[in-house]
């Protein structure tokens, strides 16, 4: 890395040439140094417009994906929970938790977590006629 920031240095200080651009009525000149310093800072400026808009893109996805997420973290939550009470012999509010965590879930495993319990209750002798 030194050595090629000295190259660069000693590059541009032994560069004594210049650009030209003419358009008419107007003609503007500066050094092939500072030419070549604009283009890469262009190139920069290019380069982190383009990632800020694709994270802007993607940004709906992440949020979407961050709550996705927590949700996910709060029926396991609730599972555990569930999975305490049972332990403990409350059924009632283990059916409660399993019910929270499948409104936080969304999907058909409600049903064999509720068969789960059921087979638990039944082999613990506890019977509840509210079922």
């Amino acid at each position: 890395m030194f050595g090629l920031l000295v190259g660069v240095v000693w590059f541009a200080s032994n560069n004594v040439g210049y650009v030209l651009i003419v358009r008419p009525p107007y003609r503007l000149q500066f050094s092939f140094n500072f030419l070549l310093v604009l283009m890469v800072i262009g190139f920069l400026l290019i380069h982190y417009f383009l990632r800020f808009l694709l994270f802007l893109r993607r940004l709906p996805a992440i949020r979407r994906s961050k709550l996705e997420a927590r949700r996910l973290e709060a029926s396991n939550a609730a599972l555990v929970e569930a999975i305490h009470a049972v332990a403990e012999g409350d059924f009632a509010s283990a059916e409660t938790a399993v019910k929270h965590a499948h409104d936080l879930i969304q999907n058909a495993d409600h049903e064999k977590l509720m068969t789960a319990l059921a087979a638990e209750k039944t082999k613990r002798g506890f019977f509840d006629k509210t079922l």
